[in-house]
């Protein structure tokens, strides 16, 4: 093709720059959005932890007063097993969550004393200040809440899903 002409030079390398150009702005757009979502879904996990060490750490907290507070710990332990629920069921890719994955299966499901007997067997043990609870229940509950708690506050850094 010649371009002898001058004004159909101009049209050929407009066009051409025109091309490039929705050509690089798509390129960045799809990148862009890419990120987006990378920063979306850490935010999401970043949430579901925060709510899980909150809610734990307020039914932990609330272990004192069990009988002024029950529906505070009841509500409490709601927001913990979903919290912990969410965390399991969005979780793809089960090596990343291995080492809490049983644990929080566990205290989803209410099996608290399986729960403290198996962290114990793995050196974990719970606080001291519930040793002094009668109920064997609530002794269990807040045991494998305080667990719980110590294994996310654990876990969570080093979650690779959180890394920038």
């Amino acid at each position: 093709m010649q371009l002898d002409n001058p004004a159909l030079t101009a049209i050929y390398f407009a066009s051409i720059t025109a091309m490039v150009s929705v050509i690089t702005n798509l390129v960045i757009t799809i990148i862009s959005n890419c990120f987006q979502n990378t920063r979306q879904k850490r935010t999401e996990l970043q949430d579901i932890y925060t709510g899980c060490i909150k809610s734990i750490a307020t039914l932990t907290t609330l272990s004192t007063a069990t009988e002024t507070n029950l529906d505070n710990i009841e509500q409490s332990l709601v927001e913990a097993k979903k919290y912990l629920a969410i965390l399991l069921i969005r979780t793809k890719n089960r090596n990343q969550i291995k080492q809490i994955e049983e644990e929080a299966f566990l205290f989803t499901t209410g099996q608290y004393k399986q729960l403290v007997e198996k962290a114990i067997i793995k050196g974990l043990k719970p606080s001291e200040r519930f040793e002094y609870i009668e109920d064997e229940k609530n002794k269990a509950l807040f045991s494998a809440a305080d667990i719980m708690l110590k294994l996310i506050i654990e876990f969570a850094p080093q979650d690779k899903r959180l890394i920038l």
